[in-house]
């Protein structure tokens, strides 16, 4: 059983006994059928979650969610466990199954960029002849095209900006704007029941760090400006307002503040050196619902 289906067991039994849902309620919550409520209330039983009280391991991971969804505005909070190999790879698995549960023929997909959203493709399995549509919300096809094989494979639909994601100056990212290729998938994103972003720590571990997209000495000067974040480029201080870069002048991107807009936007990420860049991303008021690992829970669900 993976992270994702241990983290959905607590959050029914929480919801059935501790707040007192029927099963309409709950199903109604999380979009799955009462068959598959009674079947993980069950399961929650065998696992003795379920005994006489809700176990301890359940409760503080609903504790942690509850309170980081009241802090911070979130309509809902997924927690992995942080003691694995590759807590990328944890917290996208989780998304992966929520994704698949809850997208249904012919909805569309928004991706971001990014390592955790890169895992999250490769992760999530439609049927043979699923008619979901995957649209990227930047330029730059390198970061997919590893994980856009499985799309393929299935006859996904994909809908991908086609042009570089950083380009040598502001005139020409704004030339590319206007182009109609360009234009319609960016306007086809707002249709989206579900967005996909990772957020970026402007650090060696950060995406566009690592793919040189920004030199060491920018990256000086934007911590020295107070960055402390990016999401799909454009970069956001402490307290989750744009700080105004060249850089993000340049770029092909879905601006973050557009996000506002669109309906469940999912942020995926964890790990501890990226602690400050989630909690100025939930500052944005744009993140629907939250993946990150429990020891950055724990970090952000701090006074």
């Amino acid at each position: 059983m993976n992270s994702y289906e241990q983290n959905l067991i607590f959050k029914i039994t929480w919801s059935y006994f501790m707040e007192n849902k029927t099963q309409q309620e709950i199903s109604e919550m999380y979009n799955i059928s009462r068959a598959k409520i009674m079947k993980l209330l069950s399961e929650a039983k065998e696992q003795k979650i379920i005994q006489f009280k809700i176990s301890s391991d359940a409760s503080n991971f609903i504790s942690l969610e509850q309170k980081i969804k009241l802090k911070y505005s979130l309509k809902d909070v997924f927690i992995t466990p942080s003691n694995t190999v590759d807590i990328n790879e944890t917290i996208a698995k989780s998304a992966a199954m929520f994704i698949q549960e809850n997208l249904s023929e012919n909805d569309f997909l928004n991706i971001g960029f990014g390592d955790t959203v890169s895992k999250i493709v490769s992760n999530i399995s439609f049927e043979e002849n699923n008619s979901t549509s995957l649209i990227s919300l930047t330029g730059g096809v390198n970061y997919y095209l590893s994980s856009l094989d499985s799309f393929n494979r299935k006859k996904t639909n994909l809908y991908i900006i086609p042009c570089p994601f950083s380009l040598s100056s502001e005139e020409l990212a704004n030339q590319l704007f206007k182009e109609n290729s360009v234009n319609e998938i960016l306007k086809m994103s707002q249709f989206a029941k579900m967005t996909v972003i990772g957020i970026g720590a402007i650090s060696k571990y950060d995406t566009i760090v690592k793919d040189q997209k920004l030199s060491s000495n920018e990256i000086v000067v934007l911590k020295n400006k107070g960055v402390v974040a990016d999401i799909l480029g454009y970069f956001i201080n402490n307290a989750g307002e744009e700080v105004e870069d060249n850089f993000s002048k340049k770029i092909i991107s879905t601006h973050f503040n557009s996000l506002k807009n669109l309906k469940n936007v999912i942020a995926v990420a964890g790990g501890e050196h990226k602690y400050e860049a989630i909690k100025a991303a939930l500052k944005t008021n744009i993140i629907d619902i939250l993946f990150t690992d429990e020891n950055t829970a724990i970090y952000l669900a701090k006074d």
